[in-house]
């Protein structure tokens, strides 16, 4: 039996996702592919951390022309939204989001992006994905490329194995409460 190939019509990309598909040259092709949304705070801060050379011009990631262009869409999660993810995991485990992370998984846990599926390669977001009870709507950079065609070689937190492993151990620390916080359990 074959495994099924989800293709997303929309998805929520963290900032290392953005780099890496920017880094392989993949970043306009797949955002011409699939409705893009990004975290006000990745557009803010985090994509901006990647420089290109181009023939010895430093090119840098430029989501703000992109949201305004409308390939891309900007999407922004309330303090409150930010709070109430947050009372949910123990500080231990919450430090370890970057903030890109906090505000997509945010967004998901407020509804704000219905039918979105997230993509990141940071294990702990994933695993903080299946401890919302969210596992179904997270997605491999692996698995993107190959329902668009876009397949490269990738490094391991990229691939969908790596994906699956830690939606497994978020599963397991949300049935052990181990990183939660005691008024989630």
């Amino acid at each position: 039996m074959t495994a099924k190939i989800i293709k997303p019509k929309c998805l929520l990309l963290d900032a290392n996702i953005i780099i890496k598909a920017y880094e392989l040259e993949i970043w306009l092709p797949l955002i011409l592919r699939v409705d893009t949304v990004v975290p006000s705070t990745v557009v803010a801060n985090e994509a901006l951390f990647y420089t290109r050379k181009t023939g010895g011009i430093p090119e840098e990631i430029n989501l703000r022309t992109l949201i305004g262009e409308g390939r891309i869409t900007e999407k922004v999660a309330t303090i409150d939204e930010l709070n109430d993810l947050y009372h949910l995991f123990d500080r231990v485990f919450i430090e370890g989001l970057h903030i890109g992370e906090s505000e997509a998984l945010a967004l998901l846990y407020a509804g704000k992006v219905p039918e979105v599926y997230f993509c990141t390669g940071d294990a702990i977001a994933i695993k903080a994905l299946a401890m919302l009870r969210m596992s179904d709507r997270g997605i491999a950079m692996e698995e993107v490329l190959g329902a668009f065609g876009l397949q490269r070689k990738l490094e391991k937190q990229y691939t969908t194995a790596f994906f699956q492993e830690n939606i497994k151990r978020g599963q397991e620390n949300l049935i052990t409460g181990q990183g939660l916080s005691r008024g989630y359990l």
